[in-house]
């Protein structure tokens, strides 16, 4: 298996894709969201930019990070650096234990900010803390496009982020699965739109990621 390492910082890398996905808290999202169809978009997503020999970045959403790190290791990639997790040290003690479990075979990477000061795990006193995170994530690893599945307020937030930061990078927004990248805007052409908006065949969706990925890179 693909061997992870511990550390502060991931080196960036021109082949990086950014995935924002998170399944939403129905206690605080009011909107449409399937949980299994945000699942399967992850896993097809992941599975097809990995076979490619992209590389994937991630923040350490409880139910996204195992899923990505499940995949680098279902294909026993060699490149140890192959999936990059960051979490805020505020979290720390409540990272899943699938992704522990992963850190233990070294699947990936895993990558741990800083706390800010005053900031506590719970939503509304954890802002900070995030947007240190976003930012040393994105910059670090400087990813040429961004996949957004699911999520609720964060999932806007990444993407405004990311455009800040990466203004010619490429924006995919999957909208059958519901949650927060229903709504986020999309530039592609008017081809691609329709299939990330309404498209629930989720590695023929990945698929046309991909080509579009290498079709932009060509030209």
């Amino acid at each position: 298996m693909a061997r992870l390492t511990r550390g502060e910082g991931a080196q960036s890398n021109s082949d990086s894709v950014f995935i924002s996905a998170s399944i939403p808290d129905p206690t605080r999202w009011s909107g449409d969201f399937d949980p299994l169809e945000i699942t399967d978009a992850v896993v097809a997503v992941a599975r097809t930019l990995l076979t490619a020999g992209y590389q994937l970045v991630t923040a350490a959403h409880p139910t996204i990070a195992p899923l990505l790190l499940y995949v680098a290791a279902e294909l026993d990639l060699a490149d140890n650096r192959n999936v990059s997790i960051y979490q805020s040290r505020l979290f720390e003690n409540d990272l899943p234990a699938a992704t522990l479990r992963f850190e233990e075979l070294g699947v990936g990477r895993i990558v741990r900010t800083r706390a800010e000061p005053g900031d506590e795990p719970e939503p509304g006193r954890w802002d900070e803390s995030l947007r240190v995170m976003r930012q040393q994530m994105l910059l670090e690893t400087r990813p040429i496009a961004a996949v957004f599945i699911g999520g609720m307020e964060g999932i806007s937030e990444e993407f405004t982020l990311f455009n800040r930061l990466e203004p010619g990078g490429a924006t995919y927004a999957l909208g059958k699965p519901g949650g927060a990248a229903r709504d986020l805007p999309e530039t592609r052409s008017l081809q691609l739109e329709r299939e990330l908006r309404d498209g629930d065949v989720y590695p023929t969706v990945a698929s046309w990621i991909l080509e579009d990925l290498r079709s932009s890179a060509s030209g």
